[in-house]
């Protein structure tokens, strides 16, 4: 553990050194507690704020010049937005999804209507909201759990399971840790099942959906899942919802006792991200845009309890997909607290919305990110192959690769009804050939390298050729399959 966190430690100042980090101010009597940010389609920002207000401004290249307007209020801790247009946009708050519009062009909201409404409200206040927009005028909506941490209401809104209301994280009331549909006329349906906290869903340019997860209960590590429909994704609480499971039949008790059965229903995450040296509590996954200079294509997912933003590269293998973490930033201005990204009109500013919630030490806010110069010097392609790995990176090497430039080894998490899970069955796995694609790709092959298993890299400390020290020297591959 110090071993990588060593190595976690040096990637940073290099890490800074890439990417300017300015503070976005709200005006003073706002409390910056951001529940979501989203760009309306004439370039207007947009943030709703946890204590009830959406707020918008027109960005500013001078951080200090943002000039904010009130354009709604009263929602009850909104996390999900969806900037319509300059006049209107919908809002997930915690017991309906609902839509503001400004109809006399006075610059504040005037007419609010339930969009959707349907999921349960047990009155505890971890049960958070989160959307992402489908393309085609629907919404995909992440519907967070209940905490043990808080208390609940005598009367809880909606259909109540007592089964659902057992565990740590717990879903009494109706739809709680599912992700659901939303068609563009407000229906509701379930869509997938198994979510503790995915505070943050995404649709990719490809049309895949993302989510994250917390580490806790039934979650070993910080996971990134590929939703796909119908599908179980391991928080058993939720399975109260899916008409799938008998009725009479308490999810949490079948899989303490049988872990096996658990494995074989759950589907496990396209990438395992460790907790402590990666990312702590995961927000909004983001793709970042085709324009943007560094890492297009990849996946961001920023780090609520720490000031880290991770950079995922995936592929897919056998049909399904899963891939590499490395962070993107970590320090260099950037506070703790991010859940939300969302990235400029031209593409090349990367806006982060901050909340802790009491999770952590006072971190809230809004932070602008811009890439100082080129891509960085860094692994930017990490494959798997059926022997090892093939690595590109962004630039020419200085010199060519040895095996002891790199050293791997690999473990196993199991998640089960316990707090998070410790690395098991951790097995060093030695490099037996480099060899030398190009000048900018090696294929390394490992000794006992098997399917399901997450294999973490260690750099030694490398040079282009252009004489720039490697950005990063901790990388983590999730091999769920190999080719």
């Amino acid at each position: 553990m110090k071993y990588s966190l060593l190595f976690t430690l040096l990637s940073t100042p290099l890490l800074a050194a890439s990417y300017k980090v300015e503070d976005i101010k709200f005006p003073p009597s706002v409390p910056p507690e951001v529940g979501g940010i989203d760009f309306a389609p004439d370039g207007t920002l947009f943030a709703v704020l946890r204590r009830g207000d959406v707020m918008r401004a027109r960005p500013a290249a001078d951080p200090t010049k943002w000039k904010w307007e009130l354009f709604a209020t009263g929602f009850h801790n909104g996390c999900g937005i969806d900037a319509v247009s300059r006049d209107k946009v919908r809002v997930t708050q915690m017991a309906d999804f609902t839509e503001a519009t400004d109809t006399n062009n006075d610059g504040i909201a005037d007419q609010y209507r339930i969009f959707a409404a349907g999921w349960g409200l047990s009155g505890n206040y971890h049960e958070t909201n989160t959307i992402t927009e489908d393309g085609k005028g629907g919404y995909y909506i992440a519907i967070g759990t209940a905490s043990h941490n808080g208390p609940t209401a005598e009367h809880t809104l909606g259909e109540y399971s007592k089964f659902g209301r057992r565990g740590r994280n717990f879903a009494s009331v109706k739809w709680r840790g599912c992700t659901l549909y939303c068609d563009p006329k407000g229906k509701l349906s379930p869509f997938c099942f198994g979510f503790r906290m995915h505070n943050g869903i995404h649709q990719d340019s490809a049309g895949n959906l993302w989510c994250g997860d917390n580490q806790g209960d039934w979650r070993a590590t910080t996971p990134l899942y590929h939703l796909e429909k119908g599908n179980f994704y391991g928080h058993p609480s939720a399975l109260v919802w899916d008409e799938r499971w008998p009725e009479d039949k308490d999810p949490l008790h079948t899989y303490r006792e049988d872990l096996e059965a658990y494995n074989k229903h759950r589907t496990w995450p396209s990438v395992q991200i460790p907790h402590r040296e990666m990312n702590r509590s995961a927000g909004e996954p983001y793709e970042i845009p085709k324009n943007f200079p560094h890492f297009p294509g990849q996946m961001l997912l920023p780090d609520n309890n720490s000031k880290r933003i991770t950079r995922i590269m995936l592929e897919k293998v056998n049909g399904k997909f899963q891939g590499a973490c490395t962070h993107f930033l970590n320090g260099g201005g950037l506070r703790s607290g991010n859940h939300r990204i969302r990235f400029s009109s031209d593409q090349q500013q990367i806006y982060v919305g901050q909340t802790v919630r009491g999770w952590g030490k006072e971190a809230e806010g809004l932070q602008r990110i811009t890439p100082n110069g080129d891509e960085p010097f860094d692994i930017t392609a990490f494959k798997i192959t059926p022997q090892g790995f093939k690595i590109t990176f962004t630039r020419e090497l200085e010199k060519d690769l040895a095996a002891k430039d790199l050293k791997f080894k690999s473990f196993t998490y199991q998640s089960k009804w316990t707090y998070g899970s410790p690395q098991e069955n951790i097995t060093d796995n030695q490099v037996q050939s480099v060899k030398h694609l190009s000048a900018k790709t090696v294929e390394v092959t490992l000794d006992r390298f098997k399917p399901g298993r997450v294999y973490q890299l260690d750099l030694e400390e490398l040079k282009s050729k252009d004489g720039d020290e490697i950005q990063n020297r901790l990388f983590y591959y999730t091999a769920n399959q190999l080719p």
